[in-house]
């Protein structure tokens, strides 16, 4: 499909993730709601929780989460992120010094929560220190395929910012923007982890492609929101609760609405489908 005619599937991408975003009212309804009180989800004893924000987004966005984090007896930290729009690499230099400050304070290893390109730096982190940290938690996080973008526009916009960066000969051999990303975030995302990794992915995700959340070895948690929205829905909040007490640190997969089901395609008459 060429570049002009994805333009109008790539805004209406766009307009429908902006409606999927909560109003005044139902942002109100959640705020007030049980579970953002701390009532009925597992409490905690202090232990510290590093909150890393998603792309194109801050701290500032994470202090709902960090105060509900408060009452349901943890310790919320910032990442000291204010805008999430660096190079990874460079991020994770910056970062990595902010955990270890936590872990050192609390003398305790830290648990990271992070949010779509938030987990992908958690996990990296995690894998490079993980005498820091204790389990990851990400959500909507595409931690398999870490460019598996669904919405038209963004993935649009990483292809233009990939062919920018591949002019410079030095990136261009480091892989930057690709997979195969040769620096120090990349290889270390590339790390087998050591510590519990949860990954919360939704089927309604407007932003990732759902199934690249999905992550061997790690516990695979179904959640109802769309991927702007899991800081503010009240299941994705009752899934980390249980996640930060460790009741899901064994592998496998959690559906909400059942696993789905792969379907041969009908065959032509008088032909037999292939076996497997």
């Amino acid at each position: 499909m060429s570049a002009a005619r994805e333009v109008p599937q790539a805004l209406g991408q766009l307009g429908a993730a902006a409606l999927r975003v909560r109003g005044p009212v139902q942002l109100q309804r959640f705020l007030r709601s049980d579970v953002v009180r701390g009532v009925g989800v597992p409490h905690g004893d202090g232990r510290p929780v590093v909150l890393l924000p998603p792309a194109v987004a801050g701290d500032w966005l994470m202090p709902v989460m960090q105060g509900w984090l408060r009452r349901i007896g943890y310790t919320g930290y910032r990442s000291s992120i204010r805008l999430h729009v660096d190079c990874s690499d460079r991020t994770m230099t910056r970062v990595l010094p902010r955990v270890e400050a936590v872990a050192d304070a609390n003398n305790a290893k830290v648990t990271l929560v992070g949010h779509s390109r938030g987990g992908l730096l958690a996990r990296s982190i995690a894998a490079a220190r993980p005498d820091l940290v204790e389990r990851v938690i990400c959500l909507g996080s595409p931690l398999s395929e870490p460019f598996a973008i669904a919405n038209l526009a963004l993935a649009r916009s990483a292809d233009l910012a990939r062919s920018s960066l591949h002019r410079d000969p030095v990136k261009r051999s480091l892989g930057c923007l690709t997979e195969g990303c040769a620096c120090t975030f990349g290889r270390f995302f590339r790390t087998g982890l050591t510590m519990p990794l949860v990954s919360m992915f939704s089927r309604a995700d407007e932003v990732v492609r759902w199934e690249s959340c999905l992550v061997d070895g790690a516990r695979n948690v179904e959640v109802r929101a769309s991927h702007t929205g899991m800081l503010m829905a009240r299941n994705v909040y009752t899934a980390v609760a249980h996640a930060l007490a460790g009741e899901l640190d064994l592998p496998g997969v959690d559906w909400v609405g059942g696993a789905p089901e792969w379907h041969a395609p009908p065959t032509a008459p008088g032909t037999v489908a292939a076996a497997g």
